[in-house]
């Protein structure tokens, strides 16, 4: 329903500003979904993509269904492997490593669904308005820029969503398996969803900025690879350098250099990472440790390993059994019994939940919002916002300049 289908009264209680908005994301929103969703195409992609999907999940099913009845053989044959390491026990429930696996292989297929979707869909919302020299059209419409701009951002990512959207019921299969709860699949669905809209809103960004439809893909996505993949290269060269001074020589804990976590934030895959461990069902995982190195919070491992990383100036010890306790390094002036109490408070049952991904929503929701922002003054209709604010600033009793010419 537009504003202009809305009764008298409830149309009036609202601002101008607010209906010209409104007014925009409606009417641009509702043409190009209505192109998009036409025919066949649409159902049919979507049908195509939750098969993939579901094979996909079956194949995992599968591969850990046959590790783990051969772990179950060998330790019934106490027999020894070709590469001389006995398997005689069965670690972690197995219907848990299932579902964790289920759930990590179809967060991330998502996300790369999501990275290489968004930008394709976005990237010619403005330029293809002009190339088909309809911009003009907008322009003399009397919609607000930025209705514009969000209704084709929506219109745009409505693909992407749905995709999105339709993976939930394959998703909730995991339940069946366990070791993933409700609260996992919605901070996983939030984390997509803010991918989702700052990705977009980069190809949205890179459409109104170039005037050529392939340019701006092409833009869109080397934007993205950064992000993706230039950013953990620069945090893994700044991350080797750090313990080691100017000669090659390694430094104390104390003087090592804290590498900036802010150089991931707007990583969706190391988000995937801090989702994944917090489901995690055994106690040591590759993604636990990669966090902790990143976040600089002390990971609590099981007997193979202690904390991948801590806080300078303060030394992280843990026992065979899992137990991990402060020690205070020399010269640190570190109270161990505060620093204890303080990672126990931080990890509560042994996890760091939470540490990274907020972060990465948050980061993507901002820089969504500061790109659409700016695309609304890369075209045309952004200066007849200006001029109807001067206008409403002008007082009702002052006659116009054609007004006076009428009046004999």
């Amino acid at each position: 329903m537009t504003t202009d289908q809305l009764p008298g009264p409830q149309r009036s209680r609202l601002p101008s500003g607010l209906r010209s908005f409104w007014a925009g994301i409606s009417a641009v929103s509702t043409k190009e979904l209505r192109g998009r969703m036409r025919g066949r195409r649409a159902f049919v992609v979507v049908t195509i993509y939750l098969l993939l999907l579901s094979l996909f999940a079956f194949g995992v099913y599968q591969l850990l269904q046959e590790s783990a009845a051969q772990r179950s053989q060998w330790a019934f044959d106490g027999a020894v492997p070709e590469d001389g390491f006995s398997r005689g026990f069965v670690s972690g429930p197995v219907s848990a490593e299932i579902g964790h696996a289920l759930f990590s292989g179809i967060v991330v297929v998502q996300t790369l669904l999501i990275l290489v979707l968004a930008p394709a869909f976005t990237s010619g919302a403005i330029s293809m308005e002009r190339e088909k020299q309809t911009l003009e059209l907008l322009i003399t419409t009397p919609l607000s820029t930025l209705g514009m701009v969000v209704g084709k951002l929506l219109s745009a990512l409505a693909y992407v969503f749905l995709l999105v959207v339709a993976s939930i019921p394959l998703m909730s299969i995991v339940f069946a398996f366990g070791g993933v709860g409700p609260e996992d699949l919605l901070r996983a669905y939030l984390l997509l969803f803010a991918v989702a809209f700052g990705v977009g809103a980069i190809g949205l960004f890179m459409s109104a900025l170039v005037g050529r439809t392939q340019i701006a893909t092409v833009l869109s996505y080397v934007i993205v690879l950064g992000l993706t993949i230039g950013t953990v290269a620069t945090h893994t060269y700044l991350l080797a350098t750090s313990d080691r001074d100017d000669e090659g020589n390694f430094l104390p804990v104390e003087e090592r250099r804290q590498v900036p976590e802010a150089l991931l934030w707007l990583n969706p895959l190391v988000a995937d990472l801090d989702l994944i461990c917090i489901t995690v069902p055994t106690g040591y995982h590759f993604t636990c440790s990669y966090i902790s190195t990143v976040t600089g919070r002390p990971y609590f491992g099981d007997s193979f390993g202690g904390p991948m990383a801590q806080p300078a100036g303060m030394a992280v010890e843990c026992m065979p059994n899992g137990e991990c306790f402060a020690v205070d390094p020399v010269g640190a002036g570190i109270d161990p019994a505060g620093a204890a109490a303080d990672i126990e408070e931080d990890l509560g049952l042994g996890f760091a939940r939470d540490l990274f991904w907020p972060r990465t929503a948050g980061a993507f929701m901002a820089l969504g919002v500061a790109l659409t922002l700016l695309s609304t003054q890369l075209i045309a209709p952004s200066r007849r916002l200006r001029r109807r604010q001067r206008s409403a600033l002008r007082p009702l009793d002052e006659p116009s300049a054609s007004a006076a010419e009428v009046q004999p």
